[in-house]
């Protein structure tokens, strides 16, 4: 038979019409989105990782004043006024933090020669609550400049025994503190801090 196709050459054409309909389907399928707007894709991964929730801090400004003397069993006194102006953060928690240097003002003295340097600065820190609209803190001392040096008039002696509670706003509270040691050395202050928003 002259006109007939061999049976070899119809199986040869249709499996290449077959491969170019595969092919076509593939390539529309690429460039589909077969979900449409507004369902989301089960299978897609997060671009990014989600952004954690800030944590609001509250911070207040806190300015503390004191005027202190250290007053010698043995005779003679000396004193030092202090001040410093720091920030302190309040926690969602109500945890109450800060820091700060406080620095000697001018004039402080012995009424006698003194071979001891007076300290400068001296850093503070404020641990606290919150706690019913209140702020009740109080001070721990850190590091002493310049190294070596010594506070003559008692504020070392005397902060970290104050306590402090203030209403949470623009507020300020004053102490005074007496302390006599088994020497008899007598140790005064009165320190004043302001708190405001």
């Amino acid at each position: 038979m002259m006109g007939g196709v061999r049976w070899w050459l119809k199986v040869l054409m249709w499996a290449g019409i077959l491969l170019l309909c595969a092919g076509v389907g593939a390539f529309v399928a690429s460039r589909s989105n077969p979900f449409p707007p507004g369902v989301p894709d089960p299978g897609a991964v997060p671009s990014g990782s989600p952004s954690a929730t800030p944590v609001e801090v509250e911070v207040r400004s806190l300015r503390l004043v004191s005027r202190t003397s250290h007053t010698y069993h043995v005779g003679g006194s000396c004193t030092s006024d202090w001040e410093m102006d720091t920030a302190v953060r309040i926690a969602p928690s109500g945890r109450v933090r800060g820091r700060g240097v406080a620095s000697v003002r001018p004039g402080n003295a012995c009424d006698f020669p003194s071979a001891q340097v007076q300290a400068r600065r001296i850093v503070l820190r404020v641990v606290g609550r919150r706690d019913s609209r209140r702020l009740a803190f109080r001070f721990v001392t850190g590091g002493v400049l310049p190294p070596g040096s010594q506070d003559l008039g008692g504020f070392l002696e005397t902060v970290e025994t104050l306590r402090f509670s203030l209403p949470d706003r623009t507020a300020r509270e004053t102490k005074s503190k007496q302390i006599t040691t088994p020497n008899g050395d007598v140790f005064a202050s009165t320190t004043s801090v302001r708190l405001r928003r």
